[in-house]
């Protein structure tokens, strides 16, 4: 069967399964509707592009401002794929408003991965029926097909690329395989960072084999190649912004070493999407990342496969003369492969080795291994090369072997069946709906609102009110319609360090009585409290919609924006005024006898943000005794005290489930606190600032709070 007629009829089984999956109406570049309702992903991966394709160029190539404000991001790390978004921004003044390139993307990764099948099994000589079969079971993969909440890493095509440039005849295609494996690091160099790391294994495997096993070409081509390459896509890299370097945030995350492993059943765990087969228990949810599940069909295959090698086996030893020698990829050319093979698998599994629901083995690793895996801390993806080679290359040796290529053909066949069958569930479980998109809000007026405004601000920073699940994506959609910049975003780096600042400047700004005229600020009832000052002095104005609360500087309103701000507020104007009274009433510290401080370090304690204003002191962060095993019904006090007299506030409760893990304690999640308290009682001086914790006993524990490097009193001056 011609080459072209292969490609046709893959083509047409693609389109069935991506209708099957997705529907063919993701491809029509005005329907963002699926991407938005999906309250995952999708919609971060949308917003980043289209704050992106509003806005100006800024350099590095990639960068958003708008999205993440003011702290900005890149393109990349809200994975919105930047060859695809660097690409779309310069046509951005012809494309409509609601343009998205995903439905296309995913389209176009199912198709690669079956072309590249089909040029792979072609060069294993193997028949036109199989070659087919083949490029179905790729397209439709289980692990392609689950990872498409992550369009970027759809990208897989690249991996069955490079395999087929590693079994290229060197002697026919040496320079068009390096020319080739270049271009796709380039490629995924503007895809994904994840498959990037990938592809470049093969980018030191081939020019290896082709060097050191098949001898054609020098070794110093070998090394040119080699340094080329990876300058390049570190080039690519820096002018898209996805790596920098002047003085950033450290791209690895500390404490995610060994979390989102591969499990060592995940070959044959389903999780959940088999209707053949059971599943079984990972040792945490994050173990997803290494689904890696082969459905029925290939592990039948797989099964066949061996029990076919073991009979070759035993016939071999029985009979005295020899099978006759296949031509074939000599067993050396294979070294390179299997050695990638090995890494990837060890980098997947980590040394911190898993079986169902057990940690069963913990190997102790470099430091520089624990910190590459802390910076692809998804690192059960990388037995994705693995996964592909034992789906392709079990085809490949059944339909290579002795059995009749009737039978063989007939047992692929029966074998896909069965794989769809019990994938069926992955397959179609989602119901995607088309048109545009209409977040679950008041959008018109909160539209209008906006667009009042220069930028809309979200307190705390970086955080949406919570009325429903996932709400960052609504209100960034609706700032993007009022083409306003918006801090809110969900990013899959950010440089803390910035937002730290930002957090601490806002956290100041607001309960100091510093509110900008030109921004537009939003919270819920729950933080009402630090605007008490600009809201009790007059200089601010507090409304309602939508269940929370916006709020902005008088100096910058106008006729218009009260009317409508006064509509808004009309149906719950009785709620608003019994707000407004309870934020009359000041929250104050309360005078109260000294307590010694302990003689040693008896609270740990860490102080995430810390507000020293006028007549108005905030603090937020944890703190608990540190003898308990379980604080359950401890209460946390904050102290001011000099030479004559303390004062105390009671914090309020903040639940932190994540500190009994990080201090291997029982419970600790009554440790989260935060408060904000009026000073205006306190006489001018110097206070030292101190923490009380009463345990659930009545047992009080005092201590002064130190600087973080413990080498002063934090202390509070009230003039």
């Amino acid at each position: 069967m011609k080459k072209w007629v292969l490609f046709l009829l893959s083509t047409i089984g693609v389109i069935i399964i991506f209708q099957i999956c997705y529907g063919l109406g993701v491809l029509r570049p005005s329907n963002i509707n699926w991407l938005m309702m999906a309250r995952h992903d999708w919609g971060t991966h949308y917003l980043g592009w289209a704050f992106y394709k509003n806005e100006p160029w800024h350099f590095p190539l990639g960068k958003v401002m708008g999205y993440n404000y003011p702290v900005g991001t890149n393109v990349g790390f809200t994975d919105s794929i930047p060859l695809l978004a660097i690409f779309f921004k310069l046509l951005a003044p012809v494309l409509s408003n609601d343009f998205q390139y995903f439905g296309i993307w995913l389209f176009s990764c199912h198709l690669l991965a079956a072309y590249f099948t089909v040029l792979l099994l072609r060069l294993f000589k193997v028949n036109a029926v199989v070659i087919l079969v083949a490029a179905i079971f790729i397209a439709a993969n289980p692990v392609l097909i689950h990872r498409g909440m992550h369009p970027a890493l759809c990208a897989q095509w690249m991996l069955i690329a490079c395999i087929y440039f590693y079994f290229l005849d060197p002697t026919l295609y040496t320079g068009k395989i390096l020319r080739y494996q270049f271009v796709v690091l380039m490629l995924s160099a503007l895809i994904n960072p994840y498959l990037c790391l990938m592809v470049a294994g093969f980018t030191f495997a081939i020019p290896i084999k082709l060097c050191f096993i098949d001898k054609t070409i020098p070794k110093k081509r070998f090394l040119v190649y080699l340094v080329g390459s990876l300058v390049c896509a570190a080039f690519l890299w820096y002018i898209t912004g996805m790596i920098s370097f002047g003085r950033k945030e450290d791209l690895g995350v500390g404490g995610a070493y060994g979390l989102y492993t591969m499990n060592l059943n995940s070959l044959y765990n389903a999780g959940g999407w088999s209707t053949l087969t059971h599943s079984y228990d990972w040792v945490s949810w994050h173990q997803y990342e290494g689904f890696m599940y082969l459905g029925a069909g290939i592990l039948l295959l797989v099964l066949l496969l061996i029990i076919y090698s073991i009979f070759v086996f035993i016939d071999r030893r029985r009979k005295t003369e020899k099978y006759p020698a296949k031509k074939g990829i000599g067993k050396k050319s294979l070294i390179p492969l299997l050695a990638l093979v090995l890494l990837y698998a060890i980098f997947s599994i980590t040394l911190v080795i898993s079986f169902n629901s057990k940690v069963i083995l913990r190997l102790p690793a470099p430091a520089i291994f624990i910190h590459l895996e802390e910076v692809f801390r998804a690192c059960g993806r990388f037995f994705w090369m693995p996964y592909y080679l034992i789906i392709l290359f079990t085809i490949i040796a059944i339909s290579k072997s002795r059995i009749p290529p009737l039978i063989t053909t007939s047992l692929m066949i029966v074998a896909l069946g069965i794989q769809l069958y019990d994938i069926k569930l992955l397959l179609t479980y989602r119901h995607l709906p088309s048109g545009t998109y209409t977040p679950p809000m008041d959008n018109k007026n909160w539209i209008d609102v906006m667009r009042s405004f220069d930028e809309i601000i979200f307190f705390p920073a970086f955080q949406p009110p919570n009325i429903r699940p996932m709400d960052y994506q609504d209100f960034s959609y609706l700032a993007l319609k009022a083409g306003k910049p918006v801090n809110l975003a969900y990013v899959a780096r950010g440089d803390s360090r910035a937002a730290r600042q930002f957090s601490d400047s806002l956290n100041r700004m607001v309960e100091n009585d510093s509110l900008s005229p030109k921004a537009l600020y939003i919270t819920n009832a729950a933080n009402l409290e630090h605007f008490a000052l600009a809201l009790q002095s007059g200089s601010a104005r507090l409304n309602m919609l939508d269940s929370c609360y916006f709020i902005y500087a008088t100096a910058s309103s106008n006729k218009t924006l009260n009317d409508l701000s006064a509509r808004l507020n009309a149906p719950d104007k009785t709620a608003m005024d019994s707000l407004m009274r309870k934020i009359q009433i000041k929250r104050e510290f309360f005078e109260s006898p000294q307590i010694p401080p302990s003689k040693e370090k008896s609270i740990r304690y860490w102080i995430e943000s810390l507000n020293f204003g006028k007549n108005v002191l905030s603090m937020n962060g944890w703190a608990f005794i540190d003898t308990t095993q379980n604080n359950k019904g401890d209460s946390i006090f904050i102290t001011l005290t000099n030479r004559e007299k303390s004062y105390w506030i009671q914090t309020r409760q903040v639940q932190r489930p994540d500190l009994a893990a990080a201090f291997s304690r029982t419970y600790l999640g009554d440790a989260g606190y935060n408060f904000i308290a009026f000073t205006d009682s306190l006489k001018p001086g110097v206070y030292q600032l101190g923490m009380v914790i009463k345990n659930a006993q009545g047992r009080m524990v005092y201590n002064p709070t130190l600087s973080r490097d413990e080498s002063a009193p934090v202390n509070y001056i009230k003039k």
